[in-house]
């Protein structure tokens, strides 16, 4: 109690682990911080690319742009991306159509919604780190959305001890607009509203009818192996 010698050392003894573990601590926080911006913003990419590109399988999921002279068949909304199925309650339903996102994963090789997510995954995993996760599309007739739900492949055991939680993760979704098929199914939905609304037979009946049609045209398509 009269000697002061060695106070210093004592106090740096119980204080220097605490100042090293908070300083730690706040590094971590900030790692876990900037991977979820780096998680948001891969997500953000990958689904405005795939949305702006969607009409086209053949353009390059990077930057849209595609081959001169290179199109999707006049019926590909019918067979591939059922647009019109969906108007008479044949579409997937409220999941739609997801594909895993996770590193290394093969592009899709075909003009399929599927295809074209898988492409869009594999574009935005080769230049990006984007985890691992989901990567939908769903169809609602006049409205198309693509969501993408990522997790960081960059997990913290510490951090998640000390805070609780997981891997940073990001929801978001992108719109896909074409603004001169938007005025065309816009118009197709109303011709058929007006239809159902009117059908002697009665709405139900009108509507299935309308789907076997629409059924034995798509098998009719592929059994010729065109889209149009």
């Amino acid at each position: 109690m009269k000697d002061s010698s060695g106070t210093f050392t004592l106090e740096a003894s119980m204080l220097l682990p605490w100042v090293m573990m908070l300083t730690f601590m706040l590094l971590l926080f900030a790692l876990y911080i900037s991977q979820g911006a780096l998680v948001y913003y891969s997500s953000s990419v990958m689904t405005e690319r795939a949305a702006f590109g969607w009409s086209n399988s053949s353009s390059d999921p990077l930057t849209g742009g595609y081959p001169a002279g290179e199109y999707d068949g006049l019926y590909w909304r019918l067979t591939d991306d059922a647009l019109v199925q969906s108007l008479f309650g044949l579409a997937s339903g409220e999941a739609g159509i997801r594909v895993e996102v996770y590193p290394g994963m093969a592009p899709g090789e075909g003009g399929s919604a599927e295809d074209k997510l898988k492409s869009a995954a594999y574009a935005a995993s080769a230049k990006h780190r984007v985890g691992s996760g989901e990567l939908g599309y769903r169809n609602f007739s006049i409205k198309r959305e693509i969501d993408a739900e990522l997790v960081s492949s960059w997990f913290s055991v510490p951090l998640a001890r000390f805070k609780g939680g997981g891997p940073a993760d990001a929801k978001v979704s992108a719109l896909v607009v074409e603004p001169a098929e938007f005025v065309r199914s816009f118009d197709l939905v109303r011709y058929y509203a007006a239809k159902l609304r009117n059908a002697p037979e009665g709405k139900e009946k009108y509507r299935s009818q309308a789907g076997e049609v629409l059924n034995k045209r798509k098998s009719a398509l592929g059994k010729g192996g065109a889209g149009g």
